[in-house]
């Protein structure tokens, strides 16, 4: 596990440093805001850990253009900014967790554990195909970053398929994963319809179909 440790105070940078160094994890350090932006954006680190007030670029400005960036790295401010308005805007930014100086460094090193356990649960609830994403954590779709809202009936056609990409998911077993004991009331056309309603919300525009058609034996995800 890889930390970028950000703070123009080279005695606080040294003492976390050594603290994470004896939980086995690798530290880089940065003593400026612009060190640290260029090297979150450039190497891959499990977790940032962000002071809001440096030369070159504040904590605030970094954030905000890891996020833009579609860097999604855990981080961690430390600031000696304690008001409330200053932490609901770093976490809006898109921080992950704010501890006010002096804090605790076993406190920190809780934080950041919990963080990463978080994170690795939440990978597990993650499933790809091509560029498109379903998040079964908070039910989430997303094709290239952008999120596609479907209905129930939508998402559920698109898990039961996502869960099984790759291979021939019949039109009985899809309603019966959709529409559960009433599925015996639900009409072959009515699947189309739903079928053809998800294609128009996942697939781009004059590309080929996520969905294929397998006629007579059912629905396939995959790639286009």
């Amino acid at each position: 596990m890889r930390i970028l440790v950000a703070d123009d105070d080279q005695r606080i940078v040294r003492m976390i440093s050594k603290v994470l160094k004896k939980e086995n994890f690798t530290v880089d350090t940065a003593f400026d805001g612009q060190e640290a932006f260029d090297k979150a954006k450039t190497r891959k680190y499990d977790v940032i850990v962000l002071d809001i007030m440096m030369p070159e670029k504040t904590g605030f400005d970094i954030i905000a253009g890891l996020r833009v960036l579609g860097i999604k790295t855990l981080i961690v401010v430390i600031s000696a900014r304690s008001m409330v308005e200053d932490r609901i805007h770093a976490l809006n930014l898109g921080a992950d967790d704010y501890l006010v100086k002096n804090f605790s460094l076993e406190e920190l090193v809780v934080r950041i554990k919990s963080l990463l356990r978080r994170s690795a649960n939440k990978a597990t609830n993650i499933i790809h195909c091509g560029d498109l994403v379903i998040d079964f954590s908070d039910m989430t779709v997303r094709r290239k970053q952008t999120n596609i809202y479907l209905s129930k009936k939508e998402f559920d056609l698109l898990m039961a398929m996502m869960k099984r990409r790759n291979t021939i998911v019949s039109r009985e077993e899809l309603i019966r994963a959709v529409w559960g004991s009433q599925g015996q009331r639900v009409s072959s056309n009515t699947l189309d319809v739903h079928i053809r309603f998800l294609r128009k919300k996942i697939d781009a525009p004059s590309s080929p179909s996520y969905v294929q058609t397998l006629r007579g034996r059912g629905y396939m995800l995959r790639k286009p």
